[in-house]
Order: structure tokens, then sequence, then C-alpha cells
């Protein structure tokens, strides 16, 4: 077992995945939001890409 000291002293986060939410893998919990965002998508496009000019 690891110490707190141990694990704080670690640069990756200590993360837990709760394997519950896996029923939600494939499931659409907001077909509204989808649809407009899809919409939006085809009509306006991506952002361009903004690169740094030196």
């Amino acid at each position: 077992m690891t110490t707190i000291e141990e694990l704080n002293k670690k640069k990756v986060p200590v993360v837990k995945i709760d394997e519950s939410l896996d029923k939600y893998d494939n499931v659409v919990l907001f077909p509204e939001k989808l649809a407009k965002a899809n919409e939006m998508l085809r009509t306006i496009g991506l952002p361009k890409d903004r690169k740094k000019s030196n």
C-alpha cells in the first residue's frame, strides 16, 4: 500500500474509474442537443486553427 506522501509526490493523478458507468457507453443521453450540435457543425463548421506567427 502506498502512503499519502508518495501519492502527493507523483505527477500522475490518482483516479478510480466507476465500472457501472459502462452501461452509458453507446447511449445518447441528450438527442436534441446532439442534433443541434451536429446541425451547427454542418452549417458553420469547425473553427480555423490559429497558428502563432513569430
